[in-house]
This record gives structure tokens, sequence and C-alpha cells, in this order.
């Protein structure tokens, strides 16, 4: 479970991780456009804590929900090490547990960064190509993506949709995105 976790967590970096010079065009701050421009260069940057802070609580709180049986799950078999070494300092389950959301998904990211960075070398760019709003509180960034490992390559164009919050807009994690299927973590639509 632990690696279908991570794999879509994988997926997901390489879906929304751009260069910083796609991100250079103005965008209103505090616009989705500009929160969309910030998360993809804390992902093009492997800052995973920048591409955390990014996110919806709403959405860290249930990646956490979804997450932590898992993790217990994992520490009581042969993954106890992986899972220590992933969120380290924590020495024990009960550490882990009292991590809160928003660190958790960062540390988790952060592995999975590394693990893909170990891969070999990987030609990421996005192009924004607007935004599509979705009433008053929803937008999905629209973006090109180009992706190149060794010979094989990709084009497609892709979302990022973020959700207006009291903090302002926070991306929104989408459980498919993140290998959790079966717990949808963002509005229905």
């Amino acid at each position: 479970m632990m690696h279908r976790s991570l794999a879509g967590l994988v997926v997901f970096g390489l879906a929304v991780a751009a260069p910083v010079s796609a991100q250079r065009a103005t965008a209103a701050p505090g616009s989705a456009r500009a929160v969309a421009q910030r998360t993809l260069a804390a992902l093009a940057a492997r800052n995973a804590d920048g591409f955390a802070r990014e996110a919806s609580p709403q959405d860290l709180a249930a990646f956490r929900a979804q997450l932590l049986p898992n993790l217990k799950q994992a520490m009581d078999g042969k993954q106890r090490p992986e899972v220590l070494a992933m969120f380290a300092p924590a020495k024990s389950y009960e550490e882990i547990e009292k991590i809160p959301a928003e660190r958790l998904f960062a540390l988790y990211l952060g592995a999975v960064m590394k693990r893909v960075a170990s891969a070999g070398p990987l030609d990421v760019q996005n192009t924004i190509l607007g935004e599509v709003p979705e009433g008053d509180s929803l937008v999905h960034v629209v973006y090109r993506q180009r992706v190149k490992s060794g010979v094989s390559s990709a084009n497609n164009v892709t979302i990022l949709s973020l959700r207006r919050t009291p903090g302002g807009w926070k991306v929104v994690l989408e459980a498919g995105q993140l290998g959790m299927g079966g717990a949808q973590s963002g509005p229905t639509r």
C-alpha cells in the first residue's frame, strides 16, 4: 500500500513540476494563478515545504487521516526502517502521529522527490495557459506539461485546482493524484 501511495505522489509531482522560467509571467498578487506559479516553482526546486505551504489545510488534514493508518500498518512490518527514514527525526509511530498535517505532507513529498531524483535526470517544462473558474471559490489553472526522460517524452495539457480559503487560494490535493484512491478530499465536481 505504501508503494502505491508513493507511486501516486511521484505521478503527481511529475504532473505539476515546472522550471522556474515557466513561472515568470506576472500574476496578480494573491490570485489563484500566483499561487499556482509558486506551487509549480516549489516543485521544480524540489521544495516540499514550499509546496505544502500552498496546499489546502482541509486537504492536508484529509491526506494525514488517510496516510496514518497505512503508516501504522507499515511500522508493524518490514517497512519500518523506510517509514522512520521518511519521517525522521521521529523514532516511533506515536511520534509520527504527532507531526502536524502540513509537515507530515512535506516530509512525505520530500522523500518522494528524493526517490524521483535518484531515478535519473528528468526535464519537466510547464506553461500556464489560463484559468477556468468554477464558481467563486474554485479555479482550475490549465497548463501544458512537457516531460522528457532519456529518450522518452510526454506532452499533455493538465490542471492544478485551487480552492479559496480564509487564508487565500490553496492547492487542492486530489486523492487520485496522491495514490490514495477512494478518498476524495476535494470538492465533488
